[in-house]
């Protein structure tokens, strides 16, 4: 009888054992971002439409940090795909009436294309607007940027944003959980 119950329980023992746990089902995606640190790391991270979003694919890790005479802010985080598709995300504020401070929330709600940019760009692909691939914020899809951390004497800026962007379908993608901290 023992040898019965044994020969039943084996294969439900085996099958048990030779389950894999699945990491990433149970992994939260914020965790997959890199951490928020202040040190000048060169990382940056979002989550677009929940997913994980960070560099790749580039010699110099996909991170664009701009910071021009106080005037000019710009973060753009580009990733190449495995089909060579580029994915990105752009932040931009200019001009700057002072430099950027520590805390201040700074709100990304215009297009590209006025003469005070504050805005916030997810893209698919290369080609120019207007195309179903790019989003931008603009006066009623918005987002903010906060600067964390700005050490002026090494050039380090860190800070964490979100936004709403939509595309010219009508259609809205959220980023969200953004961070970064990058040399300048």
């Amino acid at each position: 009888m023992k040898k019965n119950i044994f020969l039943l329980v084996l294969p439900l023992l085996l099958c048990l054992a030779g389950c894999k746990k699945d990491d990433d089902q149970h992994t939260n995606p914020v965790d997959q971002l890199p951490p928020a640190t202040q040190t000048g790391a060169n990382t940056a991270g979002c989550l677009v439409n929940g997913e994980p979003f960070t560099p790749k694919g580039y010699i110099t890790g996909g991170n664009l940090p701009r910071y021009y005479n106080g005037d000019v802010f710009g973060l753009g985080i580009k990733r190449r795909e495995e089909n060579n598709t580029i994915r990105g995300i752009l932040i931009e504020l200019q001009p700057l009436e002072i430099p950027l401070e520590v805390g201040k929330f700074y709100l990304l709600n215009t297009e590209i294309f006025n003469d005070t940019i504050r805005t916030g760009i997810y893209h698919i692909g290369s080609a120019p607007p207007p195309r179903p691939g790019f989003y931008q914020t603009n006066d009623s899809i918005t987002g903010e940027l906060i600067i964390t951390h700005h050490d002026f004497d090494n050039a380090i800026l860190s800070g964490v944003f979100w936004f709403d962007a939509v595309n010219s379908e009508g259609e809205i993608v959220e980023v969200r959980e953004g961070r970064f901290d990058v040399k300048y």
